[in-house]
């Protein structure tokens, strides 16, 4: 089909019990802009910052939040080295417990500080550039998939994607995976798992060496040429979880991604094509920062929204 070229995460939706809780922890923990205002299809409660880098960080309310606390699911931000270190002691006064995973994707060795939302949404800290105190935009973000080669053919094989970078097709992965077994590296949740085989090996004592560590198949899609575009991982569900209803279109949580506008009139065609359903372009009321927008869920459920800036 030909990429689909994004310049950029335009916003990321995730859900809360409690958006006036919400807003103060990012606020006060991670730095961000305190003027929260209305947003497209957040509902009635819900709301959005503008964060430095001119991407909207995004809060919608629900009464059972989705946010995959045990799970790689996270949200990364930008953020000045001085402001990585300002948000660490902010948490850290706070209670918050802060994390310093072993990262798989090369380009986030030196990117390994986490910790949770009050909600439970992952957060992790990039040092990059921007405020001194706080978060200056989004990095990349990460979303949970019921099936690795249904999100592989359709993204890479069918749209036309690149495969930033892949965990789970290396002998080093496993090699890595033992090490995490061994507790010799700790890793973020999701990312390794336990696998349980059928017989014994050969020579060993009954139950011997039956529980074996594994990597957890990862999939980074860069959504433009290589090495310039967004990028958004996929991390394979470890246990089932309820996927949307299949006609539902718009949902959270939601990464937003940024393309030219011109672009959205052919995108529901040509997603269509793929066996997606699609929803849009739909235009925006003015005055908001979105123009227009195409909604899908992928294969495996999970929500993306194409849109225009105004």
């Amino acid at each position: 089909m030909g990429a689909i070229t994004a310049t950029a995460i335009s916003h990321v939706v995730i859900e809360t019990a409690d958006v006036a809780r919400a807003r103060r922890f990012y606020a006060e923990i991670l730095g961000a802009p305190a003027n929260f205002g209305a947003f497209p299809d957040l509902g009635p409660n819900g709301a959005a910052c503008r964060l430095p880098s001119g991407q909207y960080l995004a809060l919608a309310q629900a009464a059972a939040p989705r946010t995959f606390a045990d799970t790689a699911v996270h949200v990364a931000y930008r953020a000045a080295p001085e402001a990585v270190a300002a948000i660490v002691g902010r948490a850290g006064a706070a209670g918050i417990s802060v994390h310093r995973y072993v990262e798989d994707r090369p380009q986030e060795v030196k990117d390994n500080i986490y910790f949770a939302d009050p909600d439970g949404n992952r957060i992790q800290l990039v040092a990059a550039h921007g405020p001194a105190t706080g978060i200056d935009g989004i990095d990349h973000c990460a979303a949970l998939i019921s099936d690795i080669e249904w999100e592989d053919d359709y993204w890479v094989e069918t749209i036309g994607l690149r495969a930033a970078h892949r965990v789970g097709w290396a002998t080093q992965d496993f090699v890595r995976a033992r090490a995490w077994g061994e507790g010799k590296e700790d890793m973020a949740p999701g990312t390794r798992r336990w696998d349980q085989r059928y017989r014994d090996i050969p020579g060993a004592r009954p139950g011997q060496e039956r529980k074996v560590a594994r990597p957890n198949p990862q999939l980074f899609l860069e959504f433009a040429g290589a090495g310039q575009g967004p990028v958004v991982g996929l991390f394979l569900a470890q246990s089932h979880l309820q996927e949307p209803p299949p006609e539902q279109t718009r949902g959270s949580p939601r990464i937003g991604l940024t393309v030219a506008d011109t672009a959205l009139d052919d995108l529901p065609r040509a997603l269509a094509g793929a066996g997606t359903r699609v929803e849009g372009p739909v235009r925006h009321a003015g005055g908001g920062p979105l123009l227009r927008s195409v909604y899908l869920r992928d294969r495996c459920g999970v929500f993306f929204e194409f849109c225009s800036r105004a």
